[in-house]
């Protein structure tokens, strides 16, 4: 069985409060990056940097929303 990442969903969270651009300089995923996986254009060949930096992003957003709650 094959655990697949909803890149969708993580970008729409990590975009509630900040910009495409603003999300590009935390995370160093070009823009055009960001905008395709938000809209839900598979990327098939996403960087392992820039799928780490992505995931780094929201945990910590996760985390940050834990601790608010």
């Amino acid at each position: 069985m094959t655990n697949t990442i909803n890149w969708t969903s993580i970008v729409r969270d990590l975009l509630k409060d900040r910009t495409q651009i603003e999300l590009q300089e935390i995370t160093g995923v070009h823009q055009g990056v960001i905008s395709d996986l938000k809209s839900g254009k598979p990327k098939p060949h996403l960087t392992y940097i820039n799928g780490a930096a992505l995931i780094k992003a929201h945990q910590e957003l996760c985390q940050e929303q834990t601790e608010e709650a």
